[in-house]
């Protein structure tokens, strides 16, 4: 087996939280079980993981934008000289000092496109603006927004291969501009759950009694409609329970909707919470929701099916395709379609066998043959 040298350019590396982050070490340790050698490019300070196996170079966040990606730039372009490409785990942070690295070392760029950063900018800036990526894109914009937008398309048209982890978001980044036979769709995995008590242990700890549980696991912000979950909440019989885990920007204005409509001891807002309480709430919930207008590929989703527990989607981003990855759990239903989503969740969901997504060594397989195409082109 040919050994190949492979640079993973990411924004964020353990012990930081994040998907970059954690599909960044695993990518490096199945490479380094394949027989390659990553090197990992990423921002960070003292405690960023070091000691992984692999080479981890850390740039600091210390300065402005613009000498903050003169010294990512610089670090890319010293490690790809002696390496055969760079996997970009984004396309502006480390997408644009990372392409610039490579260019200048004359090596090619394959990136990861997991979601449109511009315009997520452009919804948090005013909660009221209703505008769905699919929508976004199809416009030009004004002012840092526009900024954002031109440094996305520049870095993903100069990708060999761009790679998205649903057909949305290749959609997506075939309105930036990028040619769509250059995009290819490989859908994320996810690591297990952690083991936890019965079902019936944990609901007797927390007192549920023989209430209904909907549980929603997200980032409190604007395009998840945590608001929207508590409005349908007020039509649903008083047995029923909201269980949002998770925090953010919108969680403030959440709460404030709980007590403007009257469902507070029916909403309980857990904050964010760690892996392993959240696989709790997997357990004692009945039905997991995801009413969001954007998705690229919803992580929860998968994880609720791999123990079993039934999901309700909404039919934006790339939400519905996880119905042809989990048929047996999965119900897509119109966005913001109040009477659609009570009469959803009024259907009785038994349990079905997990369901699970493909593991990470065969993702990582995919993506390994990508990069020797690349490097024998």
């Amino acid at each position: 087996m040919v050994q190949m040298k492979i640079v993973l350019a990411t924004g964020i590396y353990p012990p930081e939280i994040g998907g970059p982050a954690s599909f960044t070490r695993e990518l490096a340790r199945e490479l380094k079980k394949l027989g390659q050698e990553p090197c990992v490019v990423c921002y960070g300070d003292r405690a960023t993981a070091v000691n992984d196996g692999w080479d981890v170079v850390v740039v600091s966040r210390s300065g402005g934008a613009f000498v903050r990606y003169c010294r990512y730039a610089w670090r890319v372009f010293r490690a790809v000289k002696k390496s055969d490409l760079v996997f970009l785990q984004g396309p502006v942070s480390e997408g644009l000092p990372g392409t610039i690295g490579a260019r200048l070392a004359g090596k090619p760029t394959m990136m990861k496109v997991v979601g449109d950063y511009a315009w997520e900018i452009y919804r948090q800036k005013s909660e009221s603006n209703i505008e769905l990526l699919d929508e976004f894109v199809k416009h030009v914009h004004g002012g840092s927004v526009r900024l954002l937008e031109a440094i996305e398309r520049w870095t993903a048209r100069r990708a060999r291969v761009v790679v998205t982890p649903s057909r949305f978001l290749k959609s997506v980044v075939s309105a930036w501009g990028v040619d769509p036979e250059k995009i290819s769709v490989i859908y994320n995995s996810i690591p297990p759950l952690p083991e936890t008590e019965t079902r019936e242990a944990l609901r007797e700890r927390i007192g549920l009694g023989a209430n209904r549980v909907i549980l929603t696991v997200v980032r409190a912000v604007p395009w998840k409609h945590g608001d929207f979950l508590c409005e349908v909440m007020s039509k649903l019989p008083d047995e029923y329970r909201l269980v949002i885990v998770g925090d953010g920007p919108s969680l403030v204005a959440w709460k404030k909707r709980v007590q403007e409509i009257g469902v507070e001891g029916r909403v309980i807002f857990t904050g964010k919470q760690p892996r392993e309480k959240v696989a709790e709430w997997y357990a004692m919930a009945d039905v997991f929701v995801l009413p969001s207008g954007y998705e690229g590929f919803p992580h929860v989703v998968a994880e609720a099916s791999s123990v079993g527990l039934p999901s309700i989607v909404s039919d934006k981003g790339g939400n519905p395709e996880t119905r042809e990855l989990f048929p047996n759990h999965v119900e897509v239903v119109s966005y913001l379609d109040i009477d659609a989503w009570v009469k959803a969740l009024l259907k009785e969901r038994p349990r079905n066998k997990p369901e699970f997504s493909r593991s990470f060594g065969q993702i990582a397989d995919e993506y390994l043959e990508m990069m020797k195409k690349i490097c024998a082109s």
